[in-house]
């Protein structure tokens, strides 16, 4: 469950009082993913589940690697494997991190018409407060990614934070400081796009 803990608020759903401005110029955060660093250990969808104490049931084998198969309201960050034949006879896989991108101009805020339900902090993380949440799942449809999911305990939208209330603190995201190869980076959104070039 998310609180607006003490980041800066920029935006927030269903609401049409401007946000107050924010006192201190905060720096944009992004995470970076360098699939070619990635090993599809699946440290970082643990250290999520950990951090976050979520406990997803236990997923039927349907044959691939994928476990779960898919976001549920309870993981977070979900691990993709793919199998692709590049040449005839040899097999590669492509693995992917699935999760939230915390947009610059997030679909899922202006869709949701519950105030406060989400909200995007001046750090550029998108979260979703879960006691003002509806649970109407207009968050979902206006994900262009899909990344939002609905529980059926609690009726309430859940989807990544990014760990705002580590980042709040200075501290990394929990996928960011487990993840063994380096493949995830974190840093302000200037620093991670000129290490993206």
């Amino acid at each position: 469950m998310a609180s607006l803990q003490s980041l800066d608020v920029v935006a927030r759903s269903a609401t049409t009082t401007a946000t107050p401005q924010i006192r201190n110029a905060i720096p944009a955060v992004a995470k970076l993913i360098d699939e070619s660093k990635c090993i599809g250990c699946k440290a970082c969808q643990v250290a999520c589940m950990n951090w976050n104490d979520l406990r997803d049931d236990i997923g039927d084998n349907v044959g691939v690697y994928d476990n779960p198969v898919d976001l549920t309201p309870t993981s977070w960050t979900v691990m993709k494997f793919y199998e692709v034949e590049p040449n005839e006879g040899s097999l590669e896989w492509l693995i992917r991190k699935d999760g939230c991108m915390h947009c610059e101009d997030p679909g899922c805020l202006k869709a949701c018409p519950s105030p406060g339900a989400i909200v995007k902090y001046a750090n550029g993380i998108v979260d979703f407060i879960s006691e003002n949440c509806i649970g109407c799942g207009y968050c979902v449809k206006g994900c262009p990614f899909d990344v939002p999911r609905i529980s059926q305990k609690d009726n309430k939208a859940y989807k990544c934070t990014l760990c705002s209330d580590r980042v709040g603190v200075g501290l990394q995201p929990a996928c960011v400081k487990t993840c063994p190869t380096g493949a995830i980076s974190f840093g302000t959104k200037e620093d991670m796009v000129a290490y993206g070039e």
